[in-house]
């Protein structure tokens, strides 16, 4: 009985270590430097964990990854910085349309700001979100059509990132090599615990350590194309 029971136990951890580990080929994330984790970040924030409710990991191939979203219902759809933690200079974001190459998306600018939080400001919930410039905007209407999002930081002079790693691939090539840039999951209600209807959360990365917290963002109103 006490044998039974002992066996139970080690399968029943050995099937949370699978549910939460890292795929062989997901990117390893990286502490950000003197900057909250993403990992912390995840569970202290919104109550996830960071490989097993991540909704585009790279299972084979980062270039398979999923990375489009299309509209869930009438309406606009929200897309919004909540947390800025790379580069000081300028930050850009916004959506596009894939174009007829990879090469060539259709991007349009929807919000802009110059700011970087602290890790005071994560863990005292203060200049959260970014205080955005003059002009921004947090909706849009893409359409019925599938779209991408995308950001940048005018510090780095390429073409930015975007929801597709083949576009990463394609437009910028300091990040060529590993074009996986933007880990999504469902956008969790810590409080409640329930899921946001129709509604992710977005890690950045535009820089190479890979943190993915250069810039983290909502958006909602969209499901993700698979």
């Amino acid at each position: 009985m006490i044998r039974d029971v002992f066996r139970l136990i080690v399968g029943v951890c050995a099937i949370g270590l699978e549910v939460s580990a890292q795929t062989p080929m997901q990117p390893k994330v990286a502490p950000g430097p003197n900057e909250p984790d993403w990992v912390v970040l995840l569970k202290d924030r919104w109550g996830l964990e960071m490989f097993s409710d991540l909704a585009n990991p790279v299972e084979r191939d980062p270039l398979l990854v999923p990375g489009l979203f299309q509209k869930a219902g009438a309406g606009l759809v929200t897309y919004k910085p909540t947390i800025a933690l790379g580069l000081e200079t300028t930050n850009r974001g916004g959506y596009y349309r894939p174009g007829e190459s990879l090469s060539a998306p259709a991007k349009t600018e929807t919000w802009v700001y110059t700011f970087k939080n602290t890790t005071a400001d994560i863990r005292e919930d203060k200049n959260l979100p970014p205080p955005l410039s003059a002009g921004s905007k947090l909706e849009f209407d893409p359409g019925q059509a599938p779209f991408g999002v995308w950001v940048s930081n005018d510090g780095l002079k390429d073409g930015g990132v975007f929801s597709q790693p083949g576009v990463v691939k394609a437009v910028n090539a300091r990040l060529a090599g590993q074009p996986y840039k933007m880990m999504v999951y469902p956008l969790k209600d810590k409080s409640t615990g329930k899921l946001v209807e129709n509604a992710y959360l977005i890690g950045w990365e535009y820089s190479t350590n890979d943190d993915f917290q250069d810039v983290v963002c909502e958006i909602h109103n969209v499901k993700l194309v698979k």
